[in-house]
């Protein structure tokens, strides 16, 4: 599968914030998380991308917190913030046991 521009920085492979803390506020670089500074990524993970797009706007418009998401979906809600985000296919996510009683 070809390679095609990294959907979260657009090709840019990363870029700049202000980053405020007990020094002040400063200006810094970063590289992008998803492609790691590459500007590209598999197809593979773009289509992980899409469909975590899909499912974080599906989330969205249904009123529910990440944690309600993944209580619903007997997921653990650190596996469904890596799916929305396109870094874990939503397939692969470890599914949990809930206590009814939490």
């Amino acid at each position: 599968m070809a390679n095609v521009v990294c959907p979260s920085c657009g090709g840019e492979k990363g870029g700049f914030r202000i980053a405020c803390g007990s020094r002040g506020c400063q200006t810094s670089t970063f590289v992008c998380e998803f492609c790691k500074g590459e500007g590209q990524v598999s197809g593979e993970a773009d289509a992980r991308w899409q469909k975590g797009c899909a499912l974080h706007k599906d989330r969205v418009k249904r009123g529910l917190t990440q944690q309600q998401e993944a209580r619903i979906l007997g997921m653990d809600v650190i596996d469904l913030n890596a799916a929305e985000n396109g870094r874990l296919a939503l397939e692969d996510a470890r599914r949990v046991h809930y206590d009814p009683r939490d």
